[in-house]
């Protein structure tokens, strides 16, 4: 009867035994794959989060792109508009260049016409001081005379009109006489200069018509 007793209380201390170290077991178990599990989803929630990482750098680059883009577009834009500015700036210089030449050919053209005409003009005036300092000479008779000038009509059938000054002398039959003793018709020879367009009596030799008609005195 003990011994029944005794094998039964060791068969059930060791099916006892043997249910408990089953469920440390499996509880073991579960645990383990608890943990796998668990690592798995961190592995996975850290792959997301460097795969969302790695698209952040992605839209960056990508913007970074699109930044360039438009900073080289910008530059492009830059560059046409100063090229062309550049060629306007080259097509005034070449305008302004010709309009220069062109000024420069004209003044050049004038300056030559005014060196021309002054020539021409110190040619007359030297021609004119020429005939100023040249003693002329003239023939003819009084038409009317006066203490400062006296006027005769000459071979030719002018009329010449002479100034008298303190300076010029007249005479009258070989006499000093004065201009105003002149009397109408009577001959004369004179020589005059021009000065300043009017002709300067040097000197007046008058011979009256009486004394021209007198008989000489026989030698």
């Amino acid at each position: 009867m003990r011994n029944r007793i005794w094998v039964a209380g060791t068969a059930l201390a060791f099916g006892c035994a043997m249910f408990g170290g089953s469920q440390e077991s499996k509880k073991s178990e579960t645990r383990t794959a608890q943990d796998q599990a668990q690592q798995s989803l961190q592995r996975a929630t850290d792959a997301q989060k460097k795969a969302a990482d790695e698209q952040a750098k992605v839209e960056q680059a990508q913007q970074e792109v699109t930044q360039k883009q438009k900073e080289l577009a910008d530059a492009q834009a830059k560059l046409r508009g100063q090229t062309a500015k550049a060629e306007q700036a080259q097509r005034d210089a070449q305008e302004a260049n010709r309009l220069a030449q062109q000024e420069s050919a004209q003044h050049q053209q004038q300056a030559l016409q005014t060196q021309r005409s002054e020539t021409q003009q110190m040619r007359s005036q030297h021609q004119q001081n020429q005939s100023w300092t040249q003693e002329q000479t003239a023939s003819g008779t009084v038409v009317q005379a006066g203490s400062d000038q006296v006027q005769i009509r000459t071979q030719d059938k002018d009329l010449l009109q002479l100034q008298i000054t303190d300076s010029t002398a007249v005479t009258l039959n070989g006499q000093t006489a004065s201009a105003a003793q002149l009397q109408p018709g009577t001959d004369v020879r004179a020589s005059y200069q021009m000065v300043d367009g009017q002709s300067k009596a040097l000197k007046i030799d008058a011979t009256s018509k009486s004394s021209s008609q007198e008989p000489q005195p026989q030698k």
